[in-house]
C-alpha cells in the first residue's frame, strides 16, 4: 500500500508540468505591453476619449487623402438600384417563407438593401461569401425569386451555425457550404469570379500574424478578374470605427488596413460607400433607397456597415461603368 508521503509525492511530481505551465503563462501575460503602450495594438479607451475630437474629425470632411470616392458615380449608381427596392421581398420579423428578416443585429436594413440591389443590378453567376449567416440569406431569397436559384452560392465560414439556422432544407443539396478556415481552402475557387460576380468579405476584422485578412488582401484579391464586385463588411467612413465599437474595446484594425489598399490604388476602385453617402447624400439616398436610412435595431446611431468596391478593368475602367 503506498503511503500518503509517497502518494502526495507522485501527485506533486505529476502536477509540476502543468503549474510550470500554467506560471510561466501568466508571466508572459503579466509581462505585454498594457493598452494604450506602444508596442500593443490594442488601444487605452481613456486616452481615445481624449482626443475623440480628433479622432473622429473626418467625420465632417468630404474627402479622403489618396481615394478617390467616385462621388458622382456613385450617386448614378443609387439612382439606379432605386427601381429595384420597391420589390424587395424582405420581413421585418422573421417568416416562413423568407431566409432573411430586417429585424437582426448582424446584417440589418441598409447592409441588406444594397446586397439586394446589387444583385438584382449585376445578376452574377456566382457569388462567394467569406463568412456567412444573413448576408447569405439575402444571397439566398434573393437568388430564388428573383433568378431561379441560378446563382452558383459558396459559403466558407468555419462556424456556419447562424447560416444552418437561417437555411431552408432543400438548400442543403444547392449550395456549397466549406466550413472550413479560409486559410485551408483552395485559392482557385476565387479566379472561377468573372465580370459581375461578388466576393463578399466579412470575416475576423482582425490583421494579425497568420490571419485570414492577411490572405484575403496580399492573396486573393490579387487573383480577381476585372469587374469582380467585393464587399467587406462592418467599414465605415472615414475608415474608423464607430465610437460604440471602440469604447466596448473591440480592438478590430482591418478598416486600417483596407484605406491603405484603396490609397492611391487604381486596380480597385470604390462603388458603394453606404456610410458615406448616408451622411453626405442622405436626401438623395432617401428618395432611392428610404429602408437603407433605417438604423440598426442594436446600434440606434447607424445605419450601413458594408463598403463595395471594384477591381476595374485595365486598372481604371469600370465594366459597370455607365450607371
Amino acid at each position: 500500500m503506498t503511503s500518503p508521503l509517497k502518494s502526495f509525492a507522485i501527485r506533486s511530481a505529476t502536477a509540476l508540468p502543468y503549474v510550470g505551465h500554467r506560471l510561466e503563462a501568466y508571466l508572459r501575460l503579466r509581462s505585454l505591453p498594457p493598452p494604450g503602450h506602444y508596442y500593443s495594438p490594442i488601444p487605452d479607451v481613456e486616452d481615445i476619449r481624449t482626443r475623440e475630437a480628433d479622432i473622429w474629425r473626418g467625420e465632417t470632411i468630404n474627402g479622403l487623402p489618396g481615394i478617390d470616392l467616385h462621388e458622382c458615380d456613385q450617386l448614378q449608381l443609387v439612382d439606379h438600384l432605386a427601381a429595384f427596392h420597391p420589390e424587395q421581398p424582405f420581413p421585418e420579423q422573421r417568416a416562413a417563407d423568407r431566409r432573411y428578416y430586417f429585424d437582426n443585429r448582424f446584417f440589418s436594413y441598409s447592409d441588406a438593401i444594397f446586397y439586394y440591389c446589387l444583385l438584382r443590378h449585376l445578376k452574377p453567376r456566382r457569388v462567394i461569401e467569406i463568412g456567412s449567416g444573413f448576408s447569405s440569406a439575402v444571397l439566398l431569397d434573393t437568388n430564388e425569386l428573383f433568378f431561379h436559384s441560378a446563382i452558383h452560392c459558396t459559403f466558407i465560414d468555419p462556424e456556419p451555425a447562424r447560416l444552418q439556422s437561417l437555411l431552408k432544407p432543400a438548400d442543403h443539396a444547392t449550395v456549397t457550404l466549406l466550413p472550413h478556415r479560409l486559410q485551408d481552402i483552395d485559392r482557385s475557387c476565387f479566379r472561377d469570379l468573372g465580370a459581375g460576380d461578388i466576393l463578399f468579405i466579412d470575416s475576423s476584422h482582425v490583421s494579425r500574424t497568420g490571419s485570414e485578412i492577411h490572405l484575403i488582401f496580399f492573396e486573393i484579391l490579387p487573383l480577381l478578374s476585372p469587374g469582380v464586385f467585393i464587399h467587406v463588411h462592418d467599414v465605415y467612413y472615414p475608415f474608423e470605427y464607430p465610437r460604440e465599437f471602440v469604447y466596448r474595446q473591440w480592438s478590430w484594425n482591418e478598416i486600417y488596413l483596407l484605406r491603405a489598399f484603396l490609397s492611391y490604388n487604381r486596380e480597385f476602385q470604390i462603388r458603394l460607400f453606404p456610410s458615406f453617402l448616408e451622411r453626405f447624400h442622405r436626401p438623395r439616398l432617401g428618395t432611392a433607397l428610404p429602408l437603407a436610412l433605417k438604423p440598426y435595431p442594436v446600434w440606434p446611431n447607424l445605419c450601413g456597415g458594408s463598403l463595395w468596391i471594384e477591381r476595374a478593368r485595365n486598372g481604371a475602367d469600370s465594366v459597370h461603368n455607365g450607371f
